[in-house]
């Protein structure tokens, strides 16, 4: 195990065998040493060390059971958000191995540790972590590189990179079927990662399947949160009925635990979904409870500014749609929030009956479609992409037409294969 724990540090530090060998002993000796095949004297061990900057006595340390329970229970406030306990934890855990020196307990210490700072500092995993772990990584234990892709997956999601978090997503759920672990959260992340790339079928299947893992730890939050999921897939499904009840479920169970901005959503969910169904007034009534709840999540506010528009201009209340489109376009200047502004200076120009005009056909060809596009916001680009495609249907401009109609269908097929 020593020699392990050798190459690890050795491989994390950008040393070849001949570096760490010099003066020390043979290159083809070293390598003996890390590939566990001999013991070396206490003499090379202690040098080998130093060389390294790691302490090699005591190593092969008995496992201790109480370390690695307390390991679990620290990795699993850590899903809670329980920042007490956690620290806590970390505290005691660190105390236990300051003696006890056992690699798998120790590898396991600095991949939960990891993902504590990611939760309680909200930060990404810096790249000389990532690097080490990328060495220990080979010659790790199965659960090591569970947690290792578990956490790594957290990381990348959190950056975006949405084709690769769910590889790391599902390579950690592969390992856990390889031991004797059940972890809800693995299936959360990747329903919530589904749901992102609007693979709504997928999604709801992992979903499912942490939903049974919550209910049975009754960790109710997560239920909550896992709910959330279920009901925006539907919604992305165009099922409103169905997505309506879970969003109404989630308010019936869930009343008095709700944050503010969790309420708000709901509410200009169930707007959303109302408008589709064609229930203006309800949609009115839905979104003006979420507008009456304030947070600091501008998109939402955008959002419900735009939704209360559109609902009274589907409404014909024209006076009330001019008055939320201004206000509405005031927000989006002030935040710069270039998806707003196109949606309102649609809406606008459909207020006004000019959407036939050459300048917004320009305007929305040449600047909105591709801005939407480059933002990767599917729903308004598609919905700008079949406006288009309308205007010059209208104007018998076929060709035009029909090339607009097929980017607009095929677009959801190449994004999702292209993120999947």
């Amino acid at each position: 195990m020593k020699g392990t724990l050798i190459k690890q540090h050795r491989k994390y530090k950008n040393m070849t065998l001949e570096d760490l060998a010099s003066g020390i002993c043979s290159v083809s000796y070293l390598s003996k040493i890390e590939h566990n095949s001999i013991n070396a004297s206490d003499e090379i061990y202690r040098l080998i060390g130093e060389r390294l900057k790691i302490t090699l006595t005591n190593i092969n340390e008995e496992f201790d059971e109480d370390i690695y329970q307390n390991l679990h229970d620290w990795h699993e406030t850590i899903q809670l958000r329980d920042f007490t306990l956690m620290k806590k934890l970390k505290s005691e855990i660190e105390k236990a191995l300051a003696n006890n020196q056992n690699i798998e307990l120790g590898n396991l210490y600095k991949v939960i540790l990891t993902r504590h700072k990611m939760t309680l500092e909200e930060i990404l995993i810096p790249d000389d972590t990532l690097k080490e772990f990328d060495a220990i990584f080979p010659q790790a234990t199965k659960e090591f590189q569970f947690f290792y892709y578990k956490t790594v997956g957290l990381h990348l999601f959190l950056k975006a990179e949405l084709r690769q978090a769910l590889n790391y997503f599902r390579n950690a759920s592969q390992k856990m079927n390889e031991l004797p672990l059940e972890d809800s959260e693995v299936y959360f992340h990747l329903a919530l990662t589904y749901s992102q790339t609007r693979a709504a079928v997928e999604s709801t299947y992992y979903a499912e399947k942490a939903l049974k893992g919550y209910k049975d730890s009754l960790q109710y939050s997560r239920i909550v949160d896992t709910y959330m999921i279920i009901a925006i897939n539907y919604r992305f499904l165009n099922i409103h009925d169905i997505a309506q009840e879970y969003f109404l479920k989630i308010l019936k169970v869930a009343k008095y635990h709700l944050t503010f901005l969790e309420k708000r959503r709901i509410y200009h969910n169930l707007g959303y979904i109302n408008i589709n169904m064609e229930n203006y007034d309800k949609a009115i009534e839905f979104l003006e409870q979420a507008e009456g709840i304030e947070t600091d999540d501008t998109y939402f506010q955008s959002g419900t500014i735009y939704l209360l528009a559109l609902a009274h201009y589907y409404n014909e209340n024209i006076e009330e749609c001019w008055s939320y489109i201004l206000s509405g376009e005031k927000m989006a200047d002030k935040q710069n929030d270039l998806q707003f502004k196109h949606k309102f200076y649609i809406l606008k120009h459909n207020l006004n009956k000019s959407t036939q005009e050459e300048e917004f056909i320009h305007e929305l060809e040449h600047v909105i479609i591709p801005d939407l596009r480059e933002l990767n916001i599917y729903d308004d680009y598609k919905d700008a992409l079949e406006l288009l495609a309308n205007l010059y249907y209208n104007k018998r401009m076929y060709k035009k037409s029909s090339m607009y109609y097929r980017e607009a269908n095929q677009y959801k097929f190449t994004q999702k294969k292209d993120l999947l």
